[in-house]
Parts: C-alpha cells; structure tokens; sequence
C-alpha cells in the first residue's frame, strides 16, 4: 500500500523530524544549565544556588526532559501499531517499539547514565555493549552511541566550564586528539570490516575498550586506596 510504502521510505533515510526533536531537548538543557551560571560563569539573569529562580530552573531543565519522553513514547507506540496494522516486514536488527519496549530500553539507559556519571566512565561504554544485548545491529550500535555521546558530552563539558572545573589547556588537546583518533579509528575499522567482512569486529572493539577500561579503574583505585591522605 501507498501508505506501507511511505514507512519504508522513511526508514531508508536519516530521521530529520527525530534529529529535530533531540536538537530540541539538548538546547533547552545547554540553554537552562548557561543561564544558571556557576562558580566561574556568573549568570546572565542573576539567578544564584539555591534561590527561587535555580529551583525554577532546574525543575523545568527534568520536567521538559520529561514531557518530551512521553510524547517520544506515544509516538513510537502508534507508529509500531500502524506498522503492525500494515504488515510491515522488520530486518534483523530492528526494535519493535510497543508499550514495553518504550518503557524497559528507556530504563535501561537511564541506569546506564547514572553508573556511567557515579563512576566516571563513557556513556558509550556502557550504551555500546547494552544495544548490542537488545540485537541491534553492531553498526547501527556504534554509530547510534558515538551520536547519543557527542550530546551527553558537550552539555557535560557545558557544566564542568561553568563551575570553572575545565581545564582548558587539556580539553583543546583532548578535543583535538578525540576527534583526529575517532576518524582514524572509524576509518581503519571501517576498512577491515569491509576487507573482510566481519561486523563482529565491531563488538569485539567494544568488548575491548570495556575490558582495558575495567582494568585501569581497578589499577586506579588501587593506587587511589593505598596513597595516604
């Protein structure tokens, strides 16, 4: 049908009502956590810790996270329902968006942020590892995490500026290695997968990076337990 169709079209290409709708939500937190201000960014409205105003501020920043999630949600539920309704055929890899769905994936990454910020680790680290659980497709799993990260990123580099935490001499360089080693990486990969014609080589990656980071945050708090004072 014209309307079966219409779906599959969409689906061939990038998503650029949902790019709009999560550009939407990553400028109202990085809007809402300037005008707050902090330690070494007085803010542009006056607004101090603790005061009417930063409480205001805050509670729209979670309750705009909020209603944008449940009407993310509501929208995934019908499209699934009128996919289902008009016989639409999923490839591996796909994730059929019905009212658990919408709601355990959600959680799932939820948690994840949270380990992620108490320990201090990339949210791709352990965003990464958890689609591939849900039988996303490696691709579409490394991509979709390098995506979600650049946003988590930035708002969090937003933050840590504000309440004069950033480095800045170690961030250009940070910034300019990440960018110049993730190209090289990307590309390299991209090229054995293609020589050779294993995508398990991007879980593997994956696996890896888990691993080595496993690895050195045990070393560091060891070192970190045994330093006095």
């Amino acid at each position: 049908s014209p309307e079966l169709q219409k779906i599959y079209d969409e689906e061939r290409v990038v998503p650029l009502f949902k790019v709009g709708v999560l550009w939407a939500v990553f400028v109202v937190v990085l809007a809402v956590n300037l005008l707050k201000g902090g330690g070494a960014f007085p803010s542009p409205l006056g607004i101090e810790c603790g005061s009417p105003g930063f409480i205001f501020s805050t509670v729209f920043m979670f309750a705009w996270i909020v209603v944008v999630s449940i009407w993310c949600r509501n929208y995934l539920i019908q499209r699934h329902h009128l996919k289902e309704r008009l016989g639409f055929e999923y490839v591996e890899g796909d994730i059929k968006w019905d009212e658990t769905a919408t709601i355990k994936y959600p959680l799932y990454c939820m948690v994840a942020g949270v380990f992620a910020g108490m320990f201090g680790i990339g949210g791709g680290i352990v965003k990464g590892p958890l689609m591939l659980a849900m039988g996303i497709h490696p691709k579409v799993s490394s991509a979709s995490s390098a995506c979600m990260i650049m946003y988590t990123s930035f708002t969090a580099t937003t933050s840590f500026f504000v309440f004069g935490l950033l480095k800045m001499d170690y961030a250009v360089v940070c910034v300019i290695m990440g960018l110049a080693l993730t190209f090289v990486g990307q590309l390299g990969l991209s090229a054995i997968i293609k020589a050779l014609g294993r995508d398990s080589l991007i879980i593997f990656s994956i696996a890896g990076v888990v691993g080595l980071s496993a690895i050195l945050m045990g070393f560091h708090s060891m070192i970190a337990i045994m330093t006095p004072g």
